[in-house]
Formats: structure tokens, sequence, C-alpha cells
């Protein structure tokens, strides 16, 4: 696959990836022109061929493209758009950025999605608008009661797969992000793949895929001149820069072996942790794999001493945004992720670690009497 950036092709993406990131920031320069470019166009038509949809678009952020997303369906001031009450804040600042209100929804014990009974219920308080589901830690959000309730409804649907890239919907065998109205995903640096920060939108919508990009772009459909331009509605600057292009077609080719990766990583939980049942689960053989695997216990405080004890990093679960200052809401229907929260915890899933370093983790781990 090649393409050309003025008079140097874009061969550098498929090479060792220290060297494309290199060598693909070296010919962006040479071009003398780092901002949304051919890099940016080339990289969207890569996704397009990996995700197998009609429309892909880069952008500033993950926040942005769930924004980008519910923008060009439509929701503004006045709209209702339900969130589940744990993910990370960023799904309901998006929504808030559109002057719509997020309306908190309870998630299920087993999966930390979204709970389709309780999404129900709230639609029933008053509708809803739209829906954004977070498809959390690569796990789908995706059920047969959630797919049929949304199909009842007719609700929009715009996924928050920040976590999910390339991960597969076990009931479908689609790639999550790809199922809904639009998928948005996340290229912060804790991701499979970084740019540093950046945002990607998929859409099998025409009309959709032309709001984002004149939303994203002051009002122009086709990136512009800054002089004699059409600007056909109001936007704003949420482009991606051919400098962050460059770094992450860089890191394309390794998008296979990191998935089998994380996939091990967690085979290898499974398989050693003595109580797995304490560990989230994936549905591997489906495609669905964990970009974090996760853990729920009946006292995290034990095992967060002993991975500090052994310098193992690890990361707590987000708080529900029902306690966050911005959401801040009392009501018994979030009683699940209030009392699931404080006992969840991200193990280690780093690109770097060796077998060596799990058996380290699992044997901290195994050491915890009665863990959940």
């Amino acid at each position: 696959m090649s393409r050309r950036i003025n008079s140097e092709p874009i061969e550098w993406w498929s090479v060792k990836t220290s060297d494309a990131n290199f060598k693909g920031l070296k010919s962006v320069l040479k071009n003398n022109f780092p901002n949304e470019g051919p890099v940016t166009l080339f990289l969207e038509e890569f996704f397009k061929d990996y995700f197998k949809v009609n429309h892909a678009v880069l952008t500033t952020s993950g926040t942005i493209a769930i924004y980008l997303g519910l923008k060009a369906i439509g929701i503004g001031p006045g709209d209702r758009v339900a969130v589940p009450n744990l993910t990370f804040i960023a799904t309901a600042n998006a929504v808030s950025l559109t002057g719509a209100t997020p309306v908190l929804v309870d998630v299920l014990e087993k999966s930390l999605c979204i709970d389709p009974v309780k999404l129900e219920a709230e639609h029933l308080v008053s509708p809803l608008n739209a829906v954004v589901p977070v498809h959390v830690s690569g796990r789908s959000a995706f059920s047969v009661e959630l797919n049929n309730l949304i199909k009842r409804l007719g609700l929009p649907c715009v996924e928050d797969a920040a976590e999910a890239f390339g991960s597969k919907d076990p009931i479908t065998g689609n790639f999550l992000g790809t199922i809904g109205s639009v998928g948005a995903f996340s290229f912060s640096p804790n991701k499979l793949i970084t740019s540093g920060q950046g945002g990607l939108v998929l859409t099998n919508d025409l009309a959709i895929n032309n709001a984002i990009r004149e939303i994203k772009d002051q009002g122009r459909l086709v990136r512009g001149t800054g002089g004699d331009d059409l600007h056909n509605s109001v936007g704003f600057n949420f482009k991606f820069t051919d400098l962050q292009a460059a770094l992450l077609a860089g890191q394309t080719r390794l998008i296979s072996k990191r998935i089998h990766h994380l996939k091990n990583v967690y085979e290898y939980y499974r398989e050693h942790i003595k109580r797995h049942e304490i560990l989230k689960e994936f549905n591997t053989t489906e495609g669905e794999f964990p970009l974090w695997p996760d853990v729920q216990l009946a006292d995290r405080s034990k095992i967060e001493k002993k991975f500090q004890s052994a310098n193992i990093g690890y990361r707590r679960v987000w708080h529900p945004l029902s306690t966050q200052a911005p959401y801040r809401v009392e009501t018994s229907s979030l009683s699940v992720s209030l009392e699931v929260a404080p006992k969840c915890l991200w193990l280690p899933s780093s690109f770097n670690l060796k077998r060596i370093n799990l058996a380290s983790i699992v044997a901290e781990i195994n050491e915890v009497d009665n863990p959940r």
C-alpha cells in the first residue's frame, strides 16, 4: 500500500514502528504541511478498510469524537442522553458539550456496562433522545436485551468505544464502534495505538459523515484553503494533524500483535489466579478482548497494599459519575455502580509485560486470602 505525499510515498507506515514514526514525522516536516492533510486522509482510508465502514473521520480526542457523533445525529439543548453511571467523565462531558442533559443509568455488575432494564426505566420517566453505551475495557456493552430495547425504542446509539479499538461484539461478530449510528474512539496514551491525543469517528451514514466533517472544520465539508472557502454551517476547529497521523500510522502494523498480547495476558490471569471468578469476563474466542483486565474484590485495599509493596502498577476504576461534582445526584436507581466501583481495579496489561512479570503479579494476588 503506497500513497504519495507530494513527492514522497507513504511506505514508512509498514516498517519497524520506531523507524516508521521517525520517517513519518520527517516526511511531514519535509513536505511543510504539519496540519491536517494527506497523511490524515491516508489514515482515514486505512481505518475505513480496517473496520469495514463507509466513513472514518479523525479528530482531536475521544471526547470530541463522541461530541461530533451526537451533534451529527441532531442532539442539542433540551435533549436527554443516557450514559452509564460508571464511565470516565468524558462520556458525560461530551453530552454536556452539545447542550443536552446526561441521564445517568446504572450498570450491570457482571459487565460494568449499561443496564438495559434501568435504561428503559429512565425512558419511561421521560423519553430519551439517544444513548451512549460504553464498552468498558473493550467489553461489549451490547446484549440481546440492549439491542432489542434500542431497536424497539428507536434510540439513536453513539458508541463510546474509546477503550475498544479492535475488539469485537460476540453477538454480531462486528467490530465495536461499527454497530450503532456512530462509533467513537480515543488515541490517548493508554490506548491500543496512540497519537498522544486524538479521536476517531466511524459511521456508515453519508449525512452523518458530512455533518461531522462540517462541525469539525469551521462548517466546511471539504478541507479548505483558509481563503475562498464555502462554509455551509457553523463549525469549529477539531482537526487532526499530519504530525499526529504520522505517529499513529507508524503503529498500525502492531495492531494484531498487541491484540494477541492482550488476549494472552488475560488468559494467563484466568488460568493462574486461584479465585479466577474475581476476574471480569471477556469472550476472547469471539473476538472480544480486554485493553485492561479488571477484577472485583470484597476488599480492594488488601491487593492494593500487596501491589504497592511489590512496586506493581494498577489503577482503580472510576468514581461513579453520580458522585462527581458536575453530575452529583443521590438516587437508589444507581445502587449497583455505587456498590461495585469501590471494589474494582484494573490489573497490569502493558505491552512490555512478560510471563515472569505476570507470574509475580499473580503470586501477589494469590497470597491474599478469599479476595472476593
